[in-house]
């Protein structure tokens, strides 16, 4: 019997079996970062622009979820990546790619680097590619950069909310917003169109509703329904998945080498200009989101409890 044991976070486990390596060996034949390529190509040929932006920004969620599980098991548990995804929540996820985001100290990691932060991840994972080239150099600090990017992507609230919003249930209205400013000729009356100063739009995005509760007390039942828009660039979403696909090919192979796999056979990718890193937040929309609503006072709700509602649904049970 055979034992790995590995963090997530700072979470400890012990993986047993019999054939760890043959397992290990069977999951990282399986990856298959060409499925996002894939996607890319079969979203882009389609003639409707609305449904494919959805389709793509879908997919840009995804593959970017699929890009941080896969380095912070390579950071943490590089001889077991499949336990470490699968205990890994969400949760574990954005806290693993914030504490490298500011390259805390502290993180537990199995590769022999002093620290886990984006460059230093990407020395270890470019370490066979080139290697003392300034090629390679300028490689690891380009892709470094660019996860550092997609990381606050990955962390900010509204994109969580809309991933939420669009892989369950698909409760989004598609189509971006348009944000202007007047100044009103009295309270209450709008000023006239031609007075209104445009400060961004998009045709591309989603609005969806966000489940919020009410105030600060925990055992109160009471939500509320929170109206949230977000734009999107197709252009910058384009980009940023050609980005994320190349990401993943690299990371699985330097996951394989880890492992033993001969280095000629596992490929690495990259643009071919340097500037190309760059590219995809050069489109971005001036007003990326809003999140215009009614104010719902708490003191003008009554705070109700479990036990108080399901005794208004099925009645007081003693009586």
């Amino acid at each position: 019997m055979q034992n790995l044991i590995f963090l997530v976070n700072d979470e400890p486990y012990c993986l047993w079996g019999f054939d760890l390596p043959k397992r290990n060996d069977e999951f990282l034949r399986g990856l298959d970062a060409g499925y996002f390529e894939y996607c890319l190509n079969a979203h882009l040929a389609t003639e409707d622009e609305q449904r494919a932006s959805v389709a793509l920004r879908t997919t840009l969620h995804h593959a970017l979820e699929t890009l941080f599980s896969l380095l912070g098991a390579y950071v943490q548990a590089p001889d077991c990546p499949y336990a470490w995804i699968a205990k890994c929540s969400t949760s574990d996820l954005r806290e693993f790619v914030q504490r490298v985001s500011r390259s805390d100290p502290n993180i537990f990691t199995k590769l022999n680097i002093s620290s886990a932060s984006w460059p230093l991840v990407a020395e270890a994972i470019f370490a066979t590619y080139l290697p003392g080239s300034d090629k390679q150099k300028r490689t690891v600090a380009c892709f470094s950069k660019v996860w550092s990017y997609l990381a606050q992507d990955f962390q900010n609230a509204n994109y969580i909310d809309e991933y939420n919003s669009l892989k369950h249930g698909f409760r989004v209205k598609r189509g971006g917003f348009s944000l202007a400013i007047g100044k009103e000729p009295s309270y209450g009356v709008p000023p006239p169109d031609g007075e209104m100063h445009l400060m961004g739009k998009s045709d591309f995005g989603t609005s969806f509703f966000k489940i919020e509760s009410i105030g600060s007390n925990k055992k109160n039942r009471s939500i509320r329904a929170h109206r949230t828009s977000v734009n999107w660039s197709p252009e910058r979403d384009i980009l940023s998945l050609q980005l994320a696909y190349m990401s993943l090919n690299n990371v699985i192979s330097a996951l394989r080498i880890v492992n033993g796999w001969p280095a000629p056979e596992c490929a690495f990718i990259r643009p071919e200009n340097d500037d190309d890193f760059d590219k995809p937040w050069q489109y971005t929309p001036s007003v990326m989101s809003i999140n215009f609503d009614h104010v719902v006072d708490e003191q003008n709700t009554v705070l109700v409890t479990k036990k108080e509602l399901l005794e208004k649904v099925y009645g007081d049970s003693e009586s």
